[in-house]
């Protein structure tokens, strides 16, 4: 399809008889050059229909001779068209032997479309057939590239190639109108960025191939001024080369690719405003000289930046829906063709390669084919951005399920740990009254004391993580004596005197006095509990510059040492520690209660005895 639309918008498939047997052109560096002597200056033949100097400034004569002899077959009148492509170009002037009418023959982006004499997409001249050989000749004079085609057709020629020429951008105006429709739809459906950028991107791509294939002259003449056509057909002309800039560097950027690169090439866009700068001081010439030189750039760096693209092996062993929508071949490909026509039809615009048959229009082959393949391209990625997202939504209510499920679990927990620790605390109490009203032995005594302390120590320790994971804690700050709450804690340990102390008299703390003394009777409980019972374990107090440490050891069995890394994890209990009544909760409780009041604990392992380090703010003067 696109060949078609390329061969109906570039070629005529019903050629030219060939009524021009000569062409030449006479160079005008100061435009001031009149028809006599141009005729009298050396001349430069051309062999084809395409006439291209680059963007030089100079004024160039166009001489056709037309031989009415080389005709081969009877014509419907004795009229001829010049058939003059592309349309923009800003003045062309007419001078034929045969016009004896002094008034100027002129056409061109400057003059009103209702003036030509034949009214088509492009600019058009009608003169006789003439009897005899002679020579017409073309004044060029153009702010844009001197690229131009020029053909001598018939009446019927021309309409039949007028008609392939608008059945070609109505299929041409079709597809763009399609992409755009669906960029609309899926924008509307699924809101993107890169899909509302390139909706902004099709709308320009319409509105540039307006002006390249000659309509907006057509539809704008009698209600815009004549004086805005060439500056609004400009500026087009420079918004579309940004937004395609814009658009191909967003979505390229999706494939990381090399950042200078990327930077490189979005720095392009500020050619923008000094094109309009250059147009404002009257320097059209130079703004669209700017802007091919920016085409030539940002395709070269978009093609770099392709080559650069690294998603494909930063994702090689994700999940298939997280891996780029499409193959790195693919993409490059794509540019790579893309890079192809901007070049074809570049190269000759400049006048650096000669100008051949059905390059005229390559510049909305571009444009059309970049739309097809950006289509897909953004189409196939709003497919699989749709496919993450339903994904992505059912992990959503998947995980609300659990969460409702894990509630559930945790309202039946703590309605248990609550109904446990009401029906056994009353027992446990009974049960001391009871033993105390016995005569038993002291050790046995003990023992017993020892196994209700230990089971209404994991009560309480289950009800304190309880209160903890449902936020039911508020904190009381206040200065708080870290010595005098550890003796205080020491008194009322059983084996209190296997605990040696040392530090200051006394050493203040911002904190809550309730849970720092649960932290603390934690740790100390764990050094009296795992240590052999013939030890003693060292806690000692000090300071650094805003820090209070408390820091505690005590023998371990090196053989069953705990792992300083898990100590603090929930539930958690060596093998050893399996042997006495715990809970694993201890430790838990110390670490989140550090941290709710503004400090940390830490432990390590010294050969055969272990470590605790608990730090709290210093309190404040």
């Amino acid at each position: 399809m696109l060949l078609g639309l390329l061969l109906l918008v570039t070629v005529s498939l019903a050629q030219a008889h060939g009524f021009v047997t000569e062409r030449a052109w006479v160079e005008d560096p100061t435009g001031q050059m009149t028809l006599a002597e141009a005729q009298r200056a050396p001349e430069t033949p051309f062999a084809n229909k395409y006439f291209t100097q680059g963007f030089s400034q100079s004024t160039f004569w166009l001489r056709l001779h037309i031989d009415p002899a080389a005709i081969t077959k009877p014509l419907a009148s004795n009229r001829l068209i010049i058939r003059i492509r592309p349309p923009i170009q800003d003045q062309i002037q007419l001078f034929d032997p045969l016009h004896k009418d002094d008034e100027a023959r002129l056409t061109g982006d400057y003059f009103d479309w209702e003036t030509d004499e034949y009214q088509s997409l492009n600019l058009n001249y009608v003169i006789p057939v003439g009897q005899a050989p002679r020579d017409v000749w073309l004044r060029l004079q153009t702010n844009q590239s001197t690229m131009t085609f020029v053909e001598v057709m018939t009446e019927d020629e021309v309409r039949a190639a007028d008609r392939r020429q608008e059945l070609g951008t109505m299929l041409y105006f079709a597809v763009l109108l399609i992409c755009m429709g669906w960029g609309i739809l899926s924008y509307i459906n699924q809101p993107d960025r890169l899909v509302g950028i390139y909706i902004v991107r099709e709308v320009l791509a319409i509105a540039y191939a307006l002006v390249m294939l000659g309509y907006f002259r057509a539809f704008s003449s009698g209600w815009i001024p004549i004086s805005w056509l060439d500056p609004i057909s400009n500026n087009v002309v420079f918004i579309f080369v940004a937004c395609v800039i814009w658009f191909d560097s967003q979505l390229i950027r999706l494939f990381k690719p090399n950042p200078w690169l990327l930077r490189a090439t979005l720095s392009l866009i500020i050619s923008l405003p000094v094109e309009w700068v250059l147009q404002l001081l009257g320097k059209p010439h130079w703004a669209i000289v700017l802007t091919t030189y920016v085409v030539l750039s940002a395709i070269i760096l978009i093609f770099l930046m392709v080559l650069s693209t690294q998603a494909w092996r930063e994702t090689q062993h994700a999940k298939p829906d997280e891996k780029p929508i499409f193959s790195k071949a693919f993409l490059v490909s794509v540019y790579a063709i893309v890079v192809s026509v901007v070049l074809l039809n570049r190269l000759p615009i400049m006048g650096l390669v000669t100008a051949q048959e059905g390059i005229l229009y390559l510049n909305l082959l571009y444009a059309l084919l970049s739309s097809l393949c950006m289509m897909v391209l953004v189409q196939v990625r709003a497919h699989r951005l749709s496919k993450r997202q339903q994904a992505s939504q059912y992990r959503l209510e998947f995980a609300e399920q659990e969460a409702a499920q894990e509630r559930m679990r945790r309202v039946e927990q703590s309605n248990f740990l609550k109904m446990l620790a009401h029906e056994m605390k009353t027992p446990l109490s009974v049960v001391r009254m009871a033993v105390g009203n016995v005569q038993v032995p002291e050790r046995t005594n003990k023992m017993i004391d020892r196994a209700i302390a230990d089971m209404d120590g994991v009560i309480e320790r289950l009800l304190q993580v309880e209160r903890l994971q449902d936020k039911q804690i508020a904190l009381q700050v206040s200065r708080v004596d870290l010595m005098a709450t550890v003796h205080s804690i020491i008194s009322g340990c059983p084996q209190g005197d296997r605990i040696q102390v040392n530090g200051p008299a006394a050493l203040w703390v911002d904190s809550d006095e309730h849970f720092s003394r649960i932290a603390l009777s934690n740790l100390i409980d764990n050094a009296v509990k795992y240590s052999p019972s013939d030890s003693v374990a060292v806690l000692t107090l000090g300071q650094t510059r805003d820090t209070a440490l408390l820091r505690i050891e005590n023998d371990i069995d090196a053989i069953d040492a705990p792992d300083p890394d898990c100590v603090f994890d929930k539930y958690y209990r060596s093998e050893r520690a399996h042997a006495l009544t715990g809970s694993g909760l201890g430790l838990y409780l110390v670490k989140v209660l550090a941290e709710m009041l503004g400090g940390q604990v830490r432990c390590t392992l010294l050969g055969q005895r272990i470590c605790f380090e608990l730090m709290l703010p210093l309190a404040t003067k």
